[in-house]
């Protein structure tokens, strides 16, 4: 599939998403979760398969993350399903907010050959945790078993890898804010001590213990502006972006965008637990949905002309589809015109500056 195209979408793509279900036991503030008015369920477990047979076979995408909205764990059939793309040859990807990923369940994943494991931590101490809406669960319980979880990564045995991710809200900080109630990490200086207390309770009393120095000196280079990454061991690193406005977004009514760019279709798409298709992983109510995978295939819809106009349009920086100009746009006029230019300067040259 090397360097073979549909239309003019390369493949192969980066990213499937497939949403198993949009349950979730969280229901934190920074995510649209209240929002979405999409009805709740379960992906059937036969679908799922029939889906990964197609990546298997067409390999038309690199990597099947196992999310969308909701909380992976509580799908039923989890095991069944990493495993089954595993013996298939399918790289995959659990993120989850690691509350259920106790040692017995995280055995079965590793087991199951998932290839990496994102927790979104995202909260940091208890003052922020207070943000998640977690139900039945303690900060302190929840980040215990977050460090249990991270030590069994500190060795070099195994394939799976684990990223635990934090969130930084430094745009608060401009003249015209994002969730301004909303503060994890304001400042480069807050994140970095964040990292620091939660490094020294990962590797604390382990054999790497001699480790933790160099992973200070890479603490000390992070920035709240960009996507950083500390590496622990082999296997285990912490991850660090930027909070936007996606939980509320759409709550007004924005001045829409004309031009800007996105990698959305090109780098990743989505399949929801129902088999509606979706332009992007951030597109939690499924307003791009036209096409079910009941009966349109993956290479199929690549190929239907709404998604290969989008795709078109943002090649030549126009926005074309009527969700995209809303997610492009923003609240005044302002605000819209530095997000188009910001969507194209970050996309098309920062991020890369950034991954290397």
């Amino acid at each position: 599939m090397k360097n073979h195209k549909i239309g003019i979408i390369s493949l192969p793509i980066d990213r499937l998403h497939i949403e198993l279900t949009n349950f979730c036991n969280f229901a934190c503030e920074f995510c649209p979760d209240s929002k979405m008015k999409r009805q709740r369920g379960m992906m059937p477990v036969e679908t799922a398969k029939v889906i990964l047979d197609e990546v298997a076979d067409t390999r038309a995408v690199k990597t099947v993350l196992f999310h969308v909205m909701g909380e992976p764990v509580l799908y039923p059939n989890l095991i069944d399903v990493v495993e089954y793309a595993g013996n298939k040859g399918i790289e995959t990807c659990l993120t989850t907010n690691g509350s259920l990923l106790k040692e017995k369940l995280l055995d079965e994943l590793i087991n199951a050959g998932v290839g990496k494991i994102i927790i979104s931590l995202q909260t940091p101490d208890e003052k922020t945790f207070s943000l998640r809406g977690a139900r039945g669960i303690k900060f302190d319980e929840y980040a215990d078993n977050i460090a249990a979880a991270a030590k069994k990564f500190l060795n070099k045995t195994g394939k799976t890898k684990l990223v635990i991710s934090f969130l930084s809200s430094p745009l608060r900080r401009l003249l015209i804010p994002i969730f301004p109630e909303v503060s994890i990490a304001d400042t480069s200086s807050a994140l970095k001590e964040h990292l620091e207390l939660w490094s020294k309770r990962i590797i604390k009393d382990t054999p790497l213990e001699h480790r933790y120095n160099d992973v200070l000196k890479q603490i000390k280079k992070i920035w709240t502006f960009k996507e950083n990454t500390v590496k622990i061991s082999d296997r285990l690193s912490l991850h660090t972006r930027v909070m936007g406005d996606w939980a509320i977004h759409f709550d007004e009514k924005n001045v829409n965008a004309v031009f800007g760019y996105c990698p959305g279709i090109q780098e990743n798409f989505g399949i929801l637990w129902n088999g509606d298709y979706t332009f992007c992983c951030a597109d939690f109510g499924g307003r791009t949905a036209a096409y079910n995978y009941g009966d349109t295939s993956i290479k199929e819809y690549l190929n239907k002309k709404v998604v290969q106009e989008v795709v078109k349009g943002f090649n030549r920086f126009r926005v074309v589809h009527p969700y995209c100009k809303q997610c492009l746009g923003d609240r005044n006029i302002l605000n819209a015109f530095v997000k188009q230019i910001g969507s194209i300067v970050y996309f098309k040259w920062m991020r890369k500056i950034y991954t290397n």
